[in-house]
């Protein structure tokens, strides 16, 4: 009986019938959720809330396909038209499965937050804590969605830039039009500043949103604004809250003399003290095949280089391919998670003029991931040259995990950061110049030909 109700009240969420799908998701059946309890198993599914996007790598110079047989393997996979920069990334009647995946994370929180508001005879305590932890899943859902599908948020020109449809009520009736790039990031930030004063500082679980998950995801919404000082705000509070650090010298340890897979010991994601919220890549057994740009930053002290990659022949797989060792048969986490957070800190530090302060917190994260005999601090004689080295520390610490393309986004405003990519393929190199359209996700043609108010990015 248990699990009968727990599936429709999940078909409820996923019923979509009107002509206007943001979503293409076919009705089963329903029922309305009338307890808490019901809104409450809404909340738990994980398989919902707790994956996020995984292709976004793939944009980015931090892979390169170097080995003919892979790109063979791939020929169909819309991974190498991403690869590629396409101009649509599926074909005319599929669907995009991360678009999907975050609009129905959106829906399901709309319907949590609107059915438990209007709950009679409830306990108000939990009402507000259920609604905060939806908004939480909402806000994040719709931050992922405005860096892959939208520009870059600029100031001077987010009221006017094309968002991406801003649905805050579970009503399948309405209006597919795009939002403004700013209306969706101030939603993002009313969801998560309204939801901080209901969220317990930690969860009970890290599949559930807590005040520390609040105020990461806030800092990490900041920092692309380019708003600085909100990030480190909220970095600062996010890590006084949940700071500790995972020393990689001693999960290298734990691996016998020779094991080929340090990695496989890294503590699952429940148990790192590292993760805020769980979020996983929705694409696991994706070939994340390393740039040789990418390898080159890490020393061969480097125990991320060793723990997170592997030589790749002897598996049938290019070398510097990577694979997310975290934990045995766990997907790669690109939720909040300690070292984004002290990275952001770093990074603000530095802009803001305090540079070896923001060098003293890299150095921080650094002392426990290198070994120690090879550990050198990074120094600098001026802001420029630590903002570098702090923006290297970046990338070698949030390698794999979703961050590249949204940080090249944001760095490609700044002329001394801006870059080209260039994406080798059999013989050939293609370049994306900073400020390209095709930085920007394409919305799938099934959408937009079935709701013509959904306009297309350009490309």
């Amino acid at each position: 009986m248990k699990v009968s109700k727990i599936f429709y009240c999940f078909l409820i969420v996923f019923l979509v019938t009107s002509c206007k799908k943001y979503v293409e998701l076919e009705p089963k059946g329903k029922i309305t959720p009338t307890t808490l309890e019901d809104y409450k198993l809404l909340i738990n599914n994980n398989t919902v809330f707790s994956l996020c996007y995984g292709t976004n790598d793939f944009l980015t110079d931090d892979v390169s396909f170097l080995s003919s047989e892979l790109i063979d393997k791939l020929s169909s996979d819309p991974l190498l038209r991403v690869y590629k920069w396409d101009a649509d990334f599926y074909n005319a009647n599929d669907d995009d499965p991360e678009w999907n995946l975050f609009y129905k994370q959106i829906y399901t929180s709309n319907v949590i937050i609107d059915g438990v508001s209007n709950l009679k005879n409830a306990d108000e305590r939990e009402k507000n804590k259920l609604i905060a932890q939806a908004k939480v899943h909402r806000a994040y859902a719709y931050l992922c969605l405005i860096n892959l599908y939208a520009e870059q948020f600029v100031a001077a020109s987010a009221n006017t830039d094309m968002g991406v449809p801003l649905l805050l009520i579970p009503d399948i009736n309405q209006s597919l039009k795009r939002a403004s790039v700013a209306m969706v990031y101030d939603q993002i930030l009313d969801d998560l500043n309204s939801s901080i004063g209901a969220l317990p500082e930690i969860a009970v679980s890290k599949t559930y949103p807590s005040k520390v998950a609040a105020y990461a995801i806030l800092a990490r919404a900041y920092l692309q604004m380019g708003n600085y000082e909100g990030a480190a705000h909220n970095a600062n509070l996010a890590l006084s809250i949940q700071g500790s650090l995972l020393n990689l010298n001693d999960v290298a340890a734990m691996a016998p003399p020779g094991f080929p897979f340090p990695g496989f010991f890294m503590p699952a994601s429940m148990d790192d003290p590292e993760v805020i919220l769980i979020k996983s890549a929705n694409n696991q057994d994706a070939p994340l095949s390393l740039s040789p740009e990418l390898l080159n930053l890490f020393t061969d002290a480097d125990l991320r280089k060793r723990l997170y990659t592997f030589n790749g022949p002897d598996l049938g797989s290019p070398e510097g391919t990577y694979y997310a060792y975290f934990a045995p048969l766990e997907r790669r986490q690109v939720g909040p998670r300690v070292p984004e957070m002290m990275l952001i800190k770093a990074e603000c530090l530095v802009r803001e003029g305090k540079y070896e302060e923001g060098l003293d917190v890299a150095n921080q994260l650094r002392r426990n991931r290198l070994l120690p005999a090879g550990f050198e601090p990074l120094t600098a004689s001026n802001k420029e040259e630590a903002l570098r080295k702090v923006l290297e520390e970046r990338r070698r610490e949030l390698f794999g995990r979703g961050f590249r393309l949204f940080d090249l986004k944001r760095l490609n405003l700044e002329a001394e950061f801006a870059k080209p990519i260039k994406h080798p393929l059999k013989g050939d190199t293609l370049i994306l110049q900073p400020g390209d359209n095709r930085y920007i996700y394409p919305i799938a043609k099934k959408l937009t030909s079935m709701n013509e108010e959904l306009l297309p990015n350009p490309r």
